[in-house]
């Protein structure tokens, strides 16, 4: 598959993909999605983000359960917060933040998901070839 891969970092008991995803993670309707599960969106660092994107994903989208209603209580404010560069650790400046979709769904909204990622897929695909990370320097002596 020549397309850029978008990666979807989400919990465990945000919307049910189960039945949408293969045994490798990829969603069946969507091409190139590939989800990660996590037990809470909390666990999410702004540093998968990152990584994600050097790695040559053209996007990621951060899944977690609805704003109030997380299952280990803060989780989805704790990484809601650090997007919004509200609480350390946030996302470098350099993150294109156009190549990021937060969605905060409850279990039964799996078509929503969906529908918001097709869309977020196509999006991303469409802007230009991000260059590829600088190589790292040696750590000087």
């Amino acid at each position: 598959m020549s397309e850029q891969k978008v990666i979807t970092l989400i919990c465990e008991r945000a919307c049910d993909l189960d039945s949408v995803c293969n045994d490798k993670g990829e969603v069946k309707e969507v091409d190139g999605l590939h989800v990660v599960k996590l037990p809470c969106s909390g666990m999410i660092q702004p540093l998968m983000i990152e990584a994600a994107m050097k790695a040559g994903a053209a996007g990621v989208i951060v899944t977690g359960c609805q704003i109030g209603d997380c299952y280990y209580r803060e989780g989805n404010r704790m990484i809601r917060e650090r997007l919004l560069g509200q609480r350390p650790p946030g996302l470098k400046k350099t993150v294109d933040r156009q190549r990021v979709l937060a969605l905060w769904l409850s279990r039964p909204q799996k078509d929503r998901f969906l529908s918001e990622a097709k869309e977020f897929v196509a999006f991303v695909r469409q802007l230009p070839t991000p260059p590829p990370a600088a190589a790292a320097k040696p750590a000087a002596k």
